[in-house]
């Protein structure tokens, strides 16, 4: 699974890390079925605490899309809608067309930093 947080970002960890596995859910990248990664790895991967990434699985869990399956890990329940995914990707372009207001960047210098991004991944 890959996901990265930015503790530079206004959006915060948590946030950041539920909506990337949200959209990894409704892409299809985390099949149903698939198990998600023990709360303690993703934690140190991330250099998170083992209670933000626990909160994130809570999370996913109470709107359904993992279930927790005791010692066999936290598992993919159920893929989200596709709107949802399309209502994360307007709310990240959202952030980003703010940010990008508030360090004075034209609408130019924010189609090649989204270039960038894109071809980094």
């Amino acid at each position: 699974m890959i996901v990265q947080v930015d503790p530079a970002s206004p959006v915060p960890v948590f946030e950041q890390l539920r909506a990337q596995i949200e959209r990894l859910i409704a892409s299809g990248q985390l099949a149903v079925g698939s198990t998600l990664p023990p709360i303690r790895h993703l934690a140190a991967d991330l250099g998170l605490a083992r209670g933000t990434v626990n909160k994130v699985y809570d999370a996913l869990a109470r709107d359904g899309l993992v279930e927790t399956a005791g010692r066999h890990g936290t598992v993919v329940r159920r893929a989200t809608p596709v709107t949802a995914a399309a209502s994360g990707l307007d709310d990240a372009a959202g952030g980003l067309a703010l940010v990008a207001r508030q360090l004075g960047l034209d609408a130019a210098d924010v189609h090649r930093a989204l270039d960038r991004a894109l071809a980094r991944l």
